[in-house]
Parts: structure tokens; sequence; C-alpha cells
């Protein structure tokens, strides 16, 4: 009786209760997404000791085993190399997603959960920055995580709320609240990915846009696309033009740091280190490191006796002694895991956003709404690893993975 109850009730109540906790308090309090995050993994755990699991299909066991098959691999690296353990406390989080995408495919979220919780989460992360910005006094707002990933994912709930107006279509009479809440989610994000001055957040808004254009586009509706496509070349253009916003005065110093790195190969000292300046110098350094060793990639401490010869001889810039990581995704698993490491991570991009995209064109809006929320994940995820190592912090990687899994199963039960 007690397990009929379970089954039945409390578990389906803990999923779209993990879900809505885990997106409206992403930005409001520190570890936000902790809370919900530990209710889906006990409640994926639980699910998977006490029920059988759900039927796969090739694309569920290909999402799982590109999971599996990275984090293995990181096992495999450290052992090889004699490395530390550490990096694997981020790696760990691909394998619990696992039985959370297990039992969400089985008793989904409520869908108005999840996307009340999207819009309270954004809503939530503006009251954050205002008050970061204005009552503190900060210069950048970075929430309770950190600068570039407050702007990263404040962006993407902006892109599931876009997506979300499709979504709203369905709901009948309620339809013009939940595109009026969608837009203040939209207005939200912009403010939020401002606030932080991310510059490595807009790096996402040309693939998206093909996403978007590739879901609405063709013949039929290709005047209303190009339309749309000017209305938001114009909103991007006033937002830049404005100088309050910041985003100008951060493009203008991006441009000035990459000038003055090519004209003297020079990163600079203690408060006049450039920012750009500093990426570009450790990635020509990542490119001298890894053809010596492109298979299985440098230990930790190998590749720093390697750093430290090349500063001796003046190869390299010696601010590189001091860099935490490449400042890019695949050079960093390049570096210390070779070509298979690179490979199993591209997999578990490519992989995913190919199902996505293959719904983006679904006549059932709901199921198209979600597949433009996965794909636009996975898009967006893509480029923010161009400027930053976002799967070697605990937020990044789980953002990613378990949004990811939240949202695959959404729309698999959608369609089904």
């Amino acid at each position: 009786m007690i397990e009929s109850h379970l089954k039945t009730t409390l578990l389906p109540i803990l999923a779209s209760s993990g879900v809505f906790l885990y997106f409206s308090l992403m930005f409001a309090i520190p570890s936000g997404y902790s809370y919900g995050a530990m209710t889906l993994l006990l409640s994926g755990v639980y699910f998977m000791v006490r029920h059988p699991f759900p039927t796969l299909t090739g694309e569920d066991k290909a999402i799982i085993f590109s999971l599996l098959a990275v984090f293995l691999w990181s096992v495999l690296a450290v052992w090889l190399h004699n490395d530390s353990p550490k990096p694997l406390d981020q790696t760990s989080r691909l394998i619990m997603a696992i039985p959370i995408m297990l039992m969400l495919l089985a008793m989904p979220p409520r869908l108005p959960l999840l996307w009340a919780s999207v819009v309270i989460g954004v809503v939530l992360s503006n009251g954050i920055a205002a008050w970061q910005l204005h009552w503190l006094g900060d210069d950048r707002a970075s929430g309770f995580l950190n600068i570039i990933h407050f702007g990263n994912i404040g962006l993407v709930f902006g892109l599931f709320c876009i997506a979300g107006m499709l979504w709203a279509g369905t709901q009948g009479r309620y339809a013009t609240h939940w595109r009026v809440a969608f837009l203040i989610g939209v207005l939200a994000s912009i403010y939020t990915v401002m606030a932080s001055g991310s510059r490595g957040s807009w790096l996402a808004i040309p693939p998206v846009l093909l996403v978007f254009l590739y879901a609405f586009m063709h013949r039929r509706n290709i005047k209303h696309a190009a339309m749309g496509l000017a209305g938001l070349v114009i909103a991007v253009g006033v937002v830049f033009s404005i100088p309050e916003t910041g985003v100008q005065e951060r493009y203008d110093l991006a441009v000035t740091e990459v000038d003055k790195y090519m004209a003297t190969k020079y990163v600079g000292k203690d408060a006049a280190v450039s920012s750009v300046g500093a990426r570009l110098e450790v990635w020509r350094t990542a490119f001298i490191l890894i053809p010596q060793r492109p298979l299985l990639g440098w230990s930790h401490k190998d590749s720093r006796a390697e750093l430290e010869r090349l500063v001796a001889e003046k190869k390299v810039d010696p601010y590189m002694l001091e860099m935490a990581n490449t400042h890019n995704n695949y050079l960093e698993v390049l570096l210390f895991q070779g070509v298979i490491g690179l490979g199993l991570l591209l997999a578990m991009y490519l992989l995913p956003f190919w199902y996505f995209c293959k719904r983006l064109r679904s006549p059932d809006l709901p199921v198209k709404a979600l597949a433009l929320c996965g794909s636009s994940l996975l898009a967006s995820y893509f480029m923010f690893g161009m400027s930053q190592v976002i799967l070697g912090r605990n937020n990044g990687i789980i953002f990613f993975v378990l949004t990811m899994v939240i949202v695959w199963a959404c729309m698999r039960n959608a369609e089904s």
C-alpha cells in the first residue's frame, strides 16, 4: 500500500517540486539550484532501486551512454596520469543525472510548473543583480554563482522564455497571461546579462539564432521571420548603443585588449592584466603543449613542469604560471585528456543537440517549444565553452546536465 502510494502520488509530486525548486531558486539564494537538484537526485535513486526502468529508445540510451563515457574517461585519465581526483567531483554530476532522467521519463514534471519556475527564477535574478549593483556598489553582478555563469545562465533562461511563447499558445484563455509572463522573463534575462557584463554570453547568440531560424523559417512565413530577425538586430543595436548598458564599453575594451596583445604579445601585470590578452596567451601556450601528447594528454604535474620551462626560456608570458586553467573547455580537455576525451565531450554535446533539432519543426507546439529549449541550451553551452572552462565548476556542469535531462524527459513525454 505504501509502495503504491509512493509510486502514484509522492514521486510525481517530488519530480514536479524538484524541477520547480531547481529553476526558481537558481539565482535567489546561495547554491539555490542544489535544493531542487538534491530532491530530484534522491527521488531518482529511489526510483531506480524500487521501480522497473522505463522503456528507453535508442536516443535515450545514446544520451545516457554519452554522459557515462565522459565520466569514465575522466576517471581513467586521472588514473593514467596519477592526478588528483578533484576533477571527478565535477564529472560525477554527469552520472548523477542518469537516475533523474530515468525517473522523469516515467514521471514527468507538470509543464506549467516548469515554465513558471523559469520565469520566477530569471525575475529573481534581477533582484539580486540590482542589489549588488545599486546597494553594494559592485561594478558587475555575479549573483551567488560567479560573474560569467550569472550572465550565461541568465541568457539561457531568457531563451527558454522565448521558446515558452509557443507553449503559451496551447493554454487557451490563459495564453495571454503566459505570454506576458514570458515577455517579462525575456526582459529580465536581458537585464541579467547586461548586469553581469559577461562578454562570453553574447557568443551564444549567432548559433542560437540559427536554431530559431531553422525552427520557424519556411516559404510561407519568410516575411514574418525576416521582420523578427530585423527586430532582433534593432534590439541588439539599441542595447549596444546605450552607454548605461555597459555593452559597448565591454566590447571596446575587448577590442583594445586584442589589439594590444597582438602588437606586444604582452599580458601585463597585477591590475593591468588584460583579460582577453591572458586568454589569447594561454590558448597559444596550450597549442604548444597539446601536440606533444595528443592522444592521452598531460598530467597536471608534467604540464606544470613544462610550462615553467617555457616561461624560463621566455617562450610564453610569466603570467601563465598564475592561470588556473586554459579558459577554453575544449583545449582544457584536449590538454589533460587527449583527443579521446575531446571526442567524448563533443559527442555529449552533439548527440542530444541533434535529437532536439529533429523536433524543431514538430507540429506539436509543446514538443517544439521544449526542442527549442534543449537545442538552445546545447548551442549556448557549446559557445560558452569557447572562452571558459564552464564544465569545470559545479554550478556550470550541474546546470548543463540537469537542465538537459529535464527538458529531454519533458519533451519525450510531450511527444508520446
